[in-house]
């Protein structure tokens, strides 16, 4: 009755700890392939927005 919502706000918890002690500029490696350079640049800002959040 009580555990499952305990459990969601834990997972909740340690999503949004995770969330806010991410280095904001940290690289991750995300693909293996490189970009070409006529692309790197959209690549780049794609990534950002998407780690931002916008």
């Amino acid at each position: 009755m009580i555990a499952e919502p305990l459990r969601e706000l834990r997972r909740d918890v340690r999503e949004e700890w995770m969330r806010r002690s991410a280095e904001k500029n940290a690289l991750v490696p995300i693909d293996r392939d490189p970009v070409p350079d006529q692309y790197s640049n959209a690549v780049r800002e794609y990534y950002e927005r998407l780690g931002s959040g916008q």
